[in-house]
């Protein structure tokens, strides 16, 4: 079956002028018929400028279709839309010669700029196609006491724009497509006894495809760089040889000029920011006084020094744990061991370890002077979850309490108090402004105690899916459904970052997690379509998750429909919003799924060496176990990624 959708009918005349009704037909049968045709015609009147005063519009946002076969199951499709008008037969002959008259103008609703002034004009066949428009060739006349047939044919003309850089290298362009049509039509003069028109009516016409077929023009580039590189001797060749010199050859060295130039810059990035000339820290607060302030900064800093020192004294820092192993990169070594008094005036290591040294013991509860008893808390309590984590790899400490641990991943956010009813003024609420300083000053202290002491450096990262997987704001339109599908979100969200983040065991939720959703949970309000949708999704997420977390034996084709790229068409039950927001939940989820757990690192870099190794041979032996370890990774991430998209 071929579908064109309607387009806009601009008709005018006389500030008399109206529509007494317009019939839908399929098969030639009327199949709807609406008295004034109110339900797609504005009642206010439209000055088209150059093109005519006082017209109707006739806009139906693309609910109505013509079609070429049409069957009872067809509700919005026809092969022809008549319409029946009055014109004030004085007033439209009074400056003319001829009988009176209206002008029909079809428009692509595509490229309207008579309805939208302000349609962007971005290629030459968007000026051609306006300037007919304005030249009026599309005008058509419907005449008082008779009947014209008015047929129409649709084009499209894609353009290439100035500047497309996906066309200027030999890519498939980002087309601009300008919509067209071309009308034909005749007139019969009404019967001499025309009885099923509406009392009152002058004229008649109607509206018809001419045509299903709709003519499609593509530019294209006869000149592009990749052309020219395979004139020059063959763009494959050329582009493996870049290929090979940025990113490697995955069969001898996986890693090129572009993987070790980035890890260099990023080394050397933070080499400077350990240096003893990166400015000190500095927190420009608006409400929180200068005493407050250098407390904060104080432990800040305290808790960077810990970590400098850390990364100085990896293989040798008496008062670390045997267990945690840890090895500075490549460029510090050798910087290290050759210009060794250089690289400890250049971190300025004395006084980083004296620093170290009382640090172990200076732990306070902070008291603020500008802050409210809440938000005290609360920055103390968050300063506590990192302190506990150094003492816990940097200081020794006997006991590891995996709860306090896991409480430090997962329990992130910083909600501040809103305690707006405060009766002293001077300690009101913490204002936005040092809100967000204090978060972003939280979240850089976490990056560097996640990569350099727990060695997993995307804990923030999964916290912040964590926290955007939660919210559910489905509209209304829901209704009971909106609770169904925020529970199944919420299980599957529990699920993957309680194994990513520790979070405690929830045997309630678990259990619900298991039990699969059925098309029979929905309610009857929602479409059976969008009902199988939704289920189909949902099992292919849930066998995902399983198969890595509960060694449930894959599904070939389950897997190959997961990872296909694709946005869920849903029926028009549903709303925009919550179609949207549907499609960027599925997608939030499969990213996380993706990046966090099917990408996992699980290769052990602790080891334990006796103590009659050298010390020098340990960690001589440390980096080059490293260095191996990260290029494993690395290709186990290359290859998942590869056999991921094999499936």
């Amino acid at each position: 079956m071929f579908l064109l959708f309607i387009i806009d009918i601009a008709i005018c005349g006389t500030k008399d002028l109206g529509i007494l009704r317009c019939d839908l037909k399929a098969n030639h049968i009327v199949k709807e018929t609406i008295d004034g045709c109110n339900k797609y015609i504005s009642p206010n009147k439209t000055n088209y400028g150059l093109f005519k005063n006082n017209c109707l519009t006739f806009k139906t946002n693309k609910t109505i279709k013509f079609s070429s076969t049409i069957s009872d199951s067809d509700k919005a499709s026809y092969d022809q839309i008549s319409f029946y008008f009055y014109e004030n037969k004085p007033a439209a002959e009074a400056g003319t010669i001829g009988i009176a008259s209206l002008t029909i103008l079809l428009i692509s609703s595509d490229f309207n700029p008579v309805t939208n002034p302000n349609e962007a004009i971005k290629s030459q066949m968007d000026n051609a196609t306006w300037s007919e428009l304005k030249l009026q060739l599309n005008f058509i006349a419907g005449m008082d006491r008779y009947a014209a047939v008015v047929k129409f044919k649709t084009s499209t003309y894609r353009s290439i724009l100035p500047g497309d850089s996906r066309a200027i290298f030999g890519l498939e362009p980002n087309y601009h497509v300008t919509s067209k049509i071309e009308n034909f039509y005749n007139y019969f003069p009404f019967n001499n006894n025309p009885d099923i028109i509406p009392v009152g009516t002058t004229g008649y016409f109607s509206i018809a495809a001419g045509s299903f077929i709709q003519e499609q023009t593509s530019e294209e580039r006869s000149n592009t760089v990749l052309g020219a590189i395979a004139a020059a001797g063959g763009a494959f060749g050329t582009m493996a040889g870049v290929i090979v010199i940025f990113f490697g050859d995955f069969r001898l060295s996986p890693r090129g000029i572009a993987h070790n130039f980035f890890n260099l810059v990023q080394n050397s990035k933070e080499f400077f920011e350990r240096s003893r000339f990166y400015p000190k820290l500095e927190l420009k607060f608006s409400k929180i006084n200068d005493e407050d302030k250098a407390l904060l900064v104080n432990e800040f800093s305290n808790i960077r020094y810990s970590i400098y020192y850390h990364l100085l004294n990896q293989s040798n820092i008496d008062e670390m744990s045997k267990d945690q192993r840890w090895f500075l990169n490549k460029l510090e070594y050798k910087l290290k061991n050759l210009y060794n008094k250089i690289y400890h005036w250049l971190l300025n290591t004395e006084n980083i370890g004296k620093l170290f040294r009382v640090y172990k013991i200076d732990r306070e509860y902070y008291k603020f002077s500008s802050i409210n008893e809440e938000d005290e808390r609360l920055l103390n309590n968050k300063i506590n979850k990192i302190r506990y984590v150094i003492d816990v790899y940097l200081y020794d400490t006997k006991s590891k309490d995996q709860k306090k641990l896991a409480e430090y991943k997962y329990e992130r956010e910083l909600k501040f108090s809103d305690n707006t009813n405060n009766e002293d003024k001077e300690l009101h609420i913490i204002n936005e402004e040092d809100r967000k300083l204090l978060k972003d000053e939280f979240h850089k202290i976490r990056k560097l105690v996640d990569k350099h002491l727990l060695g997993k450096p995307n804990i923030e990262k999964i916290f912040n899916a964590y926290n955007s997987l939660q919210n559910n704001n489905f509209s209304e339109d829901m209704g009971e459904d909106k609770k169904l599908l925020t529970d199944v979100f919420q299980q599957i969200s529990y699920v993957m970052f309680r194994h990513l983040l520790d979070i405690p065991e929830d045997k309630e939720i678990f259990e619900k997690y298991k039990e699969n959703v059925q098309i029979s949970n929905f309610s009857t309000n929602m479409n059976h379509g969008d009902k199988k949708l939704l289920v189909d999704e949902f099992d292919r997420i849930k066998h995902v998750i399983n198969s890595h977390l509960f060694n449930e034996r894959k599904n070939l084709d389950v897997f190959e429909k997961y990872i296909v790229k694709r946005e869920l068409k849903f029926s028009n039950n549903m709303s925009e919003n919550d179609e949207k927001l549907l499609n960027d939940k599925f997608c939030a989820i499969k990213e996380t799924i993706y990046n966090f757990l099917l990408n996992e690192q699980k290769i052990q870099t602790n080891i334990n060496f006796s103590e009659k190794m050298d010390d020098k041979d340990k960690e001589s032996l440390l980096i080059y176990i490293n260095n191996f370890n990260n290029e494993i990774r690395n290709i186990k991430n290359d290859i998942d990624s590869y056999i991921l998209n094999k499936v």
